[in-house]
């Protein structure tokens, strides 16, 4: 009933879960018929690969909606850090 494809993997760098004890995994989900992405906190510590329930699934047309919004965070926090560097420097 549920399908996965794996379309980017990562290590953690979230505090429970970094330092090789989790990673951050982005799948195409087939779930009931439904396509989702599904992107989840994976548990590696000691050998595992076991999904974890930190985590979210956003439909086709929801990831679509959230991608402009996604690069202008980037972009503000960017900048951000930017002017705090130069105001340091």
């Amino acid at each position: 009933m549920s399908d996965e494809r794996i379309l980017w993997r990562t290590s953690s760098m979230e505090g429970k879960w970094k330092d090789g004890k989790g990673d951050v995994r982005l799948a195409h989900i087939e779930y009931y018929g439904k396509h989702w992405l599904d992107l989840r906190i994976i548990n590696v510590h000691e050998g595992r690969n076991q999904h974890t329930r930190h985590g979210v699934r956003l439909t086709i047309e929801q990831a679509k909606e959230m991608l402009p919004r996604l690069v202008e965070a980037i972009q503000n926090i960017e900048d951000d850090v930017e002017t705090a560097e130069r105001k340091e420097g």
